[in-house]
């Protein structure tokens, strides 16, 4: 199952020395499968250690002394040390368990042993603290887009085809383009998490997806019991569990009175950063017309991750596959119709996080509503979102009065086309974005 961000780790094998790489990203995410995929691909020795299940190594590294642990460490793999270092990697997996480890891959120890370490973690917010001063590269894998899911279930040859006619905004044939709505139909319904693609692949059916994905949420409910205090996961796990139900209202602003009457921004503030900070969920805050004359600053990271100084947003799920097992879960059965806008919602926002966009939505005082706009290349990118190929609005109209953009981007079932300033891309095209 290839991922786009090998290239990430290959160029990083070729071409740094000497720093750690750390991957970050939800459980479930497939973090341990592709690193190891890469490792056996360009390396001849590797020595994998997961400190979550293996509490002797946490030992190991809890002595600090960098000698004893590279001795250590060689003695227990018997590793040849007139071998080339550059054909060892080093895999350090769930970091988090044991970040006294943090301050031994810095010494020259290590470093002298193994030229290429990788760092693997799911709660890599801990990793960030002053004390650990760690010189790493940082990659965080998302689940599969859909071109990865075309490439994993051996549709490989429309990608190359989606990209043509995206820069080139010509129709695509029908027939085409009807296979890959259908085709990104059953994407939403798998989602992107590798074990569910797999799932898919081994049977050839969805039967066993909602049950997977049901699986997958309660793991993440236990994590967060496990790594949290009793009251910081009770908040954590009733924000998540509410997120269907925020989803599936026509307006989908976070709304504090669905978790439960009397819930304020400032009792869950701290939920939802560690939710986003897990890559649980993804957070979409609400920019105003006065922002937008200044991009720059209104798309920065600051900005953007900001608890205090902006209670309207949305929160999406990591993985809109989850989203519509938990759809199934509510209603019992799925009228993808029904909630086609909140699948599609979330798998843009899913798409847009994917490809490392800052992204706000807008609306005016006179109900008008952009539902994403993204800070690419310096300007803005207006995208408004449409259940079928009926993409009349006056929004964008209203939108071009308040602030300057090159063109503006709808999405909807309708085939590939370009005019008036508006760029206009099927669902299946979103990655190209």
């Amino acid at each position: 199952m290839k991922r786009k961000v090998i290239d990430v780790l290959i160029k990083w094998r070729e071409e740094t020395y000497n720093i750690p790489i750390l991957i970050t990203g939800a459980k479930g995410v497939g973090k341990t499968y592709l690193t190891y995929d890469f490792a056996r691909a360009f390396f001849e020795r590797i020595y994998y250690i997961n400190f979550e299940r293996e509490p002797e190594f946490v030992k190991l590294f809890l002595s600090k002394n960098p000698d004893f642990i590279t001795n250590q460490l060689i003695t227990h793999y018997q590793i040849d040390q007139n071998g080339s270092a550059d054909n060892r990697i080093l895999i350090l997996d769930e970091i988090s368990f044991c970040e006294e480890a943090l301050n031994i891959i810095k010494s020259t120890e290590i470093q002298n042993v193994f030229h290429h370490i990788i760092l693997i973690s799911s709660s890599p917010s801990s990793l960030e603290q002053p004390e650990h001063p760690v010189q790493y590269m940082q990659l965080i894998l998302y689940p599969l887009e859909f071109d990865e899911f075309l490439l994993a279930t051996g549709n490989e040859w429309y990608i190359e085809t989606i990209h043509h006619h995206y820069h080139s905004n010509t129709k695509i044939p029908d027939i085409v383009h009807n296979e890959l709505i259908d085709l990104h139909e059953l994407y939403l319904r798998i989602g992107g998490m590798p074990a569910m693609v797999n799932e898919y692949l081994n049977l050839l059916s969805v039967i066993n997806i909602s049950e997977r994905h049901s699986f997958l949420v309660g793991s993440y409910h236990d994590y967060i019991l496990r790594d949290n205090s009793e009251s910081d996961a009770l908040k954590m796990n009733q924000v998540y569990d509410s997120l269907v139900y925020q989803l599936m209202k026509e307006n989908k602003k976070f709304q504090y009175k669905l978790i439960r009457k009397g819930t304020t921004h400032a009792m869950c503030r701290d939920a939802i950063r560690k939710l986003t900070q897990l890559n649980y969920v993804i957070k979409c805050n609400r920019i105003s017309s006065e922002q937008l004359l200044e991009p720059s600053l209104a798309f920065s990271n600051e900005n953007l991750s900001s608890e205090d100084g902006n209670t309207n947003f949305k929160l999406y799920l990591s993985d809109t596959g989850i989203l519509y097992s938990k759809i199934i879960e509510e209603q019992n059965n799925l009228l993808l119709t029904k909630y086609k806008k909140t699948l599609l919602e979330n798998y843009v926002a899913q798409s847009l996080q994917a490809k490392n966009y800052p992204f706000a939505f807008w609306e005016s005082d006179s109900m008008a509503k952009i539902d994403f706009i993204i800070y690419k290349n310096d300007e803005l990118i207006p995208i408004e979102l449409y259940e079928n190929e009926q993409t009349r609005s006056k929004s964008i109209s209203i939108l071009k009065q308040k602030c300057n953009f090159p063109y503006a981007v709808k999405i909807s079932s309708k085939n590939f086309e370009y005019s008036n300033q508006v760029k206009y891309v099927p669902y299946y095209a979103v990655f190209c974005l």
